[in-house]
């Protein structure tokens, strides 16, 4: 029998995802990180990005934007501002929000507060995007 990890993903809202994996890669603030049973523990901060949970030959996918993963003890806990799971992204519409914010973009000055902001949406709707086409 393989080692399993007890995994969580928790928002404000709901809890996204409850269960065993044997692996689970995660969108840390600085590049993806993975975790195996037998992991040291580790409190790390989350960025915008994909989340991977494998078991066996099957792969779950979400999108988390932002939070804390904590593992310890063979559990991996995500604490994210906000996430979704694969079933409830539609790429076609995430690629209309992609397309309207790319032209209002180009219509602010670069370095504006209101462009900068306009960018973390246009990355978080590039990460949806990612693994709604998965």
């Amino acid at each position: 029998m393989a080692l399993k990890l007890d995994c969580s993903i928790i928002t404000p809202e709901r809890v996204l995802f409850e269960g065993q994996v044997e692996f689970a890669v995660l969108a840390a603030h600085d590049g993806e990180i993975g975790f195996l049973p037998g992991h040291s523990p580790l409190i790390s901060e989350l960025g915008i990005g994909e989340v991977r949970l494998m078991d066996q030959s099957e792969t779950d996918y979400y999108v988390i934007e932002g939070g804390i993963v904590d593992v310890r003890d063979n559990t991996v806990t995500v604490l994210a501002e906000n996430a979704h799971k694969k079933s409830d992204l539609d790429a076609e519409g995430l690629r209309l929000k992609l397309d309207d914010l790319g032209r209002k973009d180009a219509e602010l000055p670069s370095l504006s507060k209101e462009s900068m902001l306009l960018k973390i949406e246009q990355q978080k709707l590039k990460a949806r995007l990612k693994v709604a086409l998965r």
